[in-house]
């Protein structure tokens, strides 16, 4: 930031602030144009009843002011907010300068007492600082001009004894600039704090880009917000637990960098499969891979996608080579069923899914054999006019007994 105007030294970031700040700049044009038709209204009313100056060219003249700001305001009130309100401000207030001068050279010697020109001037400079919303060197610039309407009233329109001249330029000079530092400070401190908001945004944006690389979009919003915990219950939603064949003796055969390779290419793919079909990856523990369907966002077709799903995956773990170049086989367990699912804790956050229905889809993997998928009576009930099953085998399942369980085998 340049230490005198307080433009930032990046152009790009200047029109930046700029941009940001139309919506204020108009607001304060707005509230400017409303108070220069109040003030030329006012002193046309004074007049009127007081002084009594009788030159009909102030009279109109102040009247005329009134009625074309008052036609800016109607105009401006219809429009957009648009780059067009900088130089608007800046030419309304040069145009009020103007029109003091315009004023003071109008008004007859009954005025003179009582619209002088250091007071007229000095409130000029003044709003120069005040008023549209401008920025601290434009306020300077417009300060300069009412500056130069004053010299131009005392020299010329109405001229001043030398000495009275230098006290009404120095009381003029003092009071412009006490509000040119007081606007100084506020300049530089809104473009301090606009930048903050900036950083700001920038690490809220980081943050929820994190979120949402480990959270659903919907539950980082709502863990944004503050919500915690956050425990959703969902009547159907269907599970897959996707678990390596032999991967303990894979594991102590190779080193841990070809092992981690060999799932990072694994779970590449499945990762792919996951997101094209709409589903959600819960997590992965080892070599288990963990996706869930109709959640958080419920979805009617969960259980079809997430046995499309098991058959992409299976025909992708098939093209996967372990690093002595033989082909990985997967056992599958799915089941479908009210779950609970959301984020608890304070730290890791993690999307988890509890309830019965994932300890089922958990044991149909590990009761599962190499290159197939086991499924419940629920899932293959639900399926069973698009999907192909063998079975069903009477199985022992831990915490279950005696359960019947299928294998799917292809789409029909």
């Amino acid at each position: 930031m340049h230490p005198l105007t307080l433009r930032f030294t990046d152009p790009a970031l200047e029109r930046h602030y700029h941009d940001a700040r139309l919506g204020y700049r108009f607001n304060a044009s707005r509230i400017s144009l409303l108070a220069g038709i109040v003030a030329w209204l006012g002193f046309t009313a004074l007049d009127s009843f007081t002084i009594r100056d009788p030159s009909m060219p102030l009279f109109y003249l102040r009247l005329a002011a009134a009625a074309g700001m008052l036609v800016m305001l109607v105009v401006i009130s219809r429009l957009k907010p648009g780059r067009w309100i900088e130089p608007l401000g800046q030419a309304t207030l040069a145009l009020n300068i103007g029109l003091f001068v315009l004023g003071m050279g109008a008004m007859t010697e009954v005025s003179l007492p009582y619209f002088t020109p250091a007071s007229n001037f000095t409130m000029a400079a003044v709003m120069s600082f005040a008023l549209a919303g401008m920025t601290f060197i434009e306020g300077a610039c417009l300060a300069l001009l009412a500056f130069a309407g004053f010299f131009l009233s005392v020299t010329v329109l109405w001229p001043t004894p030398t000495l009275s001249l230098a006290y009404q330029a120095a009381w003029m000079l003092t009071i412009t600039a006490f509000a040119a530092i007081g606007f100084y400070f506020l300049d530089r401190t809104q473009r301090i704090a606009w930048l903050r908001q900036l950083d700001l945004i920038g690490a809220q944006e980081q943050i929820r880009s994190l979120l949402h690389n480990v959270l659903p979009p919907s539950i980082a919003e709502r863990k944004l917000a503050g919500e915690s915990p956050i425990a959703d219950s969902f009547q159907q939603a269907s599970l897959l637990f996707a678990d390596v064949v032999g991967f303990t003796p894979l594991s102590s055969r190779f080193s841990s960098t070809e092992v981690v390779n060999m799932l990072n290419d694994l779970y590449d793919r499945f990762d792919r499969i996951v997101d094209r079909l709409g589903l959600e990856k819960i997590k992965t523990i080892g070599d288990c891979y963990m996706v869930a369907g109709g959640l958080p966002e419920p979805s009617p077709e969960h259980l079809e996608r997430l046995t499309r799903a098991a058959l992409e995956m299976q025909a992708e773990a098939a093209k996967v080579r372990a690093p002595d170049g033989t082909a990985l086989a997967l056992r599958i367990g799915m089941h479908t069923g009210p779950v609970t699912a959301g984020v608890i804790g304070r730290a890791k956050f993690a999307f988890d899914v509890w309830g019965d229905t994932v300890n089922t889809a958990s044991r149909m993997e590990r009761q599962g054999v190499p290159n197939a998928i086991r499924v419940t009576d629920e899932v293959r009930n639900a399926l069973a006019d698009r999907y192909a099953f063998e079975g069903p085998e009477l199985v022992d399942v831990k915490g279950k007994g005696p359960t019947q369980v299928w294998t799917l085998v292809s789409e029909r």
